[in-house]
């Protein structure tokens, strides 16, 4: 059975210098190959595809059966590497963190160490009774994130 190591070696070089960069491999129980894939644009089926047989081509059926699934890591499925947070600056994500913290904003920056956020509070404003909704931002640092996934808006 192929190691998500040598999966990843493949992989990468079959994306090469492209665009595309590499969210998760998982090798599981019964050779079963699973392959996310992303990209700042997004990924279709046919990019899957071609991917696919790339790797196919690479692997030998004959030396190990195997089940490959080459996908996107689409709407949400939690980040895993810092393309996904970058490919998100700009768009809405709900951040979970590791003391049970919730937060729902849009990313406004990430560099590696920590996001900043864009929230909606309500907070008390001077001279009025009721609290009104403003926009704060908070820096969260990605050692402190249990999961962050982007949010789909229904208009």
């Amino acid at each position: 059975m192929k190691t998500v190591e040598e999966i990843k070696t493949i992989t990468e070089g079959i994306i090469g210098d492209s665009e595309l960069f590499v969210v998760e491999i998982k090798v599981l129980k019964n050779n079963i190959i699973e392959i996310f894939i992303d990209s700042p644009k997004g990924i279709n089926i046919d990019t899957c595809s071609r991917i696919s047989r790339q790797i196919e081509a690479c692997l030998d059926r004959e030396d190990e059966d195997f089940e490959l699934t080459v996908s996107s890591a689409g709407i949400g499925y939690p980040f895993k590497v810092a393309g996904q947070y970058q490919k998100n600056i700009g768009n809405k994500v709900v951040v979970k963190t590791v003391d049970t913290l919730r937060a729902e904003g849009i990313l406004k920056a990430y560099d590696g160490e920590k996001i900043i956020l864009e929230c909606e509070e309500k907070r008390p404003v001077e001279g009025k009774k009721k609290k009104e909704t403003v926009k704060v931002e908070k820096t969260i640092l990605l050692s402190d994130i249990k999961e962050i996934k982007d949010v789909v808006e229904i208009k």
